[in-house]
């Protein structure tokens, strides 16, 4: 299975895949990046798999580690059943 290593310019610093049922998805998950502003968090998913590439989107931008690991554990969390 790949991984991102970058999102646009950014190095990709922690990558978690969403959900970890057997049907979901494997080519997206959750990425932090980072900047010099802080981290960034990003919905990602693999747009081209033949080279790796991968693109985010929903970013949040310039927040601290602590925000960006939270973001990372809201957005990998399974939703709650209707």
């Amino acid at each position: 299975m790949q991984i991102p290593h970058s999102i646009g310019p950014h190095r990709v610093v922690a990558f978690t895949r969403i959900g970890s049922d057997p049907s979901t998805n494997p080519d997206q998950g959750i990425a932090i990046t980072r900047d010099r502003d802080g981290f960034n968090v990003h919905t990602v998913f693999l747009a081209d798999r033949e080279i790796g590439r991968w693109e985010g989107q929903n970013g949040r931008y310039g927040v601290t580690w602590q925000r960006a690991l939270d973001a990372m554990v809201d957005r990998a969390a399974p939703s709650p059943p209707p």
